[in-house]
């Protein structure tokens, strides 16, 4: 039986979906380690990061159970300062590429930037925008250059691209604690127009050819 993927999640799941949770790396205390997880160093958080942190940080990206980094990013509308965003977005696009794990991605307000520093590893790595919530015109745009969406009920809800969409989105819940994934993909499935179950194989193929999962 094919799994739900939730490749987004702040809150550990009970349910039978196949969950990423994301660490906040500077930002939680605790670390969760025990299933699947990405961990990234927030834009939100960039001013607490230092050597010694990054040493810390490039041990985590390499557990067992770590598929994905981030989520990483730039963010105009927070006050954390743009240079230093930049910097560790780009740090850890290096990361994602040497390690060859995809990379999560948290842009508010800043596309033209993150185009412009995607570009040399756009090729190198899978890039997800996660949290996708903007126009169709923009997420055509990203799928165009390269990048996969990662999205939720608020973008499935208004869009109208159909099965466009489905060879290069994931699903998730991001930080909704009573929403739940298989609701997602319900909603997936009735806005792209594409069976539940096909919608089911065509995400779980590519979580597991890009998060390299047997």
């Amino acid at each position: 039986m094919i799994p739900y993927i939730n490749i987004h999640t702040h809150h550990l799941s009970q349910n039978e979906s196949v969950f990423l949770y994301n660490n906040r790396f500077g930002f939680d205390k605790d670390i969760y380690l025990e299933k699947y997880f990405s961990v990234g160093i927030h834009p939100w958080d960039v001013h607490v990061i230092n050597d010694d942190k990054m040493h810390e940080f490039k041990k985590l990206i390499q557990h067992q159970n770590c598929l994905a980094i981030g989520e990483s990013g730039l963010d105009k509308v927070c006050k954390s300062d743009f240079r230093q965003q930049k910097y560790y977005f780009t740090e850890q696009l290096k990361l994602a590429v040497d390690s060859q794990k995809p990379l999560l991605i948290h842009c508010v307000k800043a596309f033209d930037d993150l185009f412009g520093i995607c570009k040399m590893y756009i090729q190198k790595t899978p890039l997800i925008i996660h949290g996708f919530n903007k126009n169709d015109e923009l997420a055509k745009q990203l799928i165009n250059k390269g990048f996969y969406l990662s999205v939720s009920d608020e973008f499935l809800r208004k869009t109208k691209l159909g099965k466009t969409l489905v060879e290069k989105i994931f699903l998730e819940t991001d930080d909704k604690k009573h929403l739940e994934i298989k609701d997602v993909y319900d909603l997936s499935s009735e806005k792209l127009l594409i069976d539940k179950e096909l919608l089911k194989e065509k995400i779980y193929t590519n979580f597991a050819t890009l998060f390299k999962v047997k």
